[in-house]
């Protein structure tokens, strides 16, 4: 949350936590475990169930909190929803934005389609909601660079992709993806790489816990933390794969250094589809483009309300 928000955000919580002033200096110390009380009851929250529901209810998007007998529940428009622990270890945002949207929460699983998640980003709406990666991959090789917690390639596994190798840097966010996978029976198809993507082989220090929610927008350009992990290279990953078909990356920012700096393996590839991160790499959209005009025709969709120049989705096919 930023300054003037946050303090906005915690001043309104005084209407639904009854200690809303301690539950908000533990949350600026940085506690993972903040003791809220609603109704004369305490409960022990984690921080990212804490700053949803006080965000969530800044923003009019949740009715408040009470307690029926020692549970926690949370009344939103839509329905009632008790807090468990699954809730309340990754927080309400993930569940709330799928429950607008048609998933189903049962015992720490939400479900639509036949599809399960038990972590779950934004991202999870934009793939499965939006399908912005509707691409055919019908018995084909996908290569997906910024799996996050397996939403992607579980799509295209389901697509019919022959196989799916998904790289993701975050060691819990990885884990999770790899629960999800295990979720969806898919073990056979995906096989997903606890690491980052760059054109040099190396070592890179990532966080250890990251909110699997805001996990989607983690850059390895800005990164540090106590969790070392490889960087890998494209033509390390593609030896898990026999014949490259889809490259799919959403690395924030990583995209530049493999595209302009090992784009011989790139170039190996029939499909693109990458969001363009060209603020935080501090690299001009334009020379991506150019780049891959020698091989790719690409067309450019730029993301709603940011400019073109900072943010985009590129889908390339292979020029003929």
């Amino acid at each position: 949350m930023h300054l003037t928000r946050e303090v906005k955000v915690f001043l309104k919580s005084r209407e639904i936590i009854d200690n809303w002033l301690s539950s908000a200096l533990e949350y600026m110390k940085g506690k993972e475990n903040i003791r809220i009380k609603v109704g004369g009851k305490e409960f022990v929250v984690s921080r990212w169930f804490y700053e949803d529901i006080v965000s969530l209810f800044y923003d009019k998007e949740i009715q408040g909190l009470i307690t029926e007998g020692d549970k926690l529940i949370i009344k939103t428009k839509i329905q009632d929803f008790q807090v468990d622990d699954h809730i309340n270890k990754e927080g309400f945002r993930f569940l709330y934005e799928g429950s607008k949207r048609g998933w189903k929460y049962k015992d720490g699983i939400v479900e639509k389609e036949g599809v399960f998640f038990k972590y779950g980003s934004w991202t999870v709406f934009e793939i499965f909601d939006e399908h912005i990666y509707n691409v055919d991959v019908y018995d084909k090789d996908v290569v997906d660079i910024g799996a996050n917690v397996g939403d992607s390639s579980i799509y295209f596994a389901i697509k019919g992709a022959r196989k799916v190798v998904g790289v993701e840097p975050l060691p819990n966010v990885y884990a999770r993806a790899i629960e999800n996978v295990k979720l969806n029976h898919l073990e056979g198809k995906i096989f997903l790489i606890n690491a980052a993507l760059g054109s040099k082989s190396g070592k890179i220090k990532v966080p250890c816990n990251t909110s699997t929610y805001q996990s989607y927008y983690f850059s390895t350009l800005r990164t540090n933390g106590e969790c070392e992990v490889p960087i890998v290279t494209l033509s390390e990953v593609m030896k898990q794969i026999s014949e490259p078909y889809l490259l799919k990356m959403d690395c924030e920012g990583c995209e530049f250094d493999v595209i302009l700096n090992d784009y011989e393996h790139v170039r190996m590839f029939e499909k693109l589809i990458m969001e363009y991160h060209a603020k935080s790499a501090g690299i001009g959209y334009t020379k991506l483009v150019d780049k891959l005009s020698s091989d790719f025709h690409c067309e450019l969709a730029s993301a709603p309300l940011v400019p073109k120049e900072e943010l985009g989705l590129l889908r390339c096919d292979k020029i003929k």
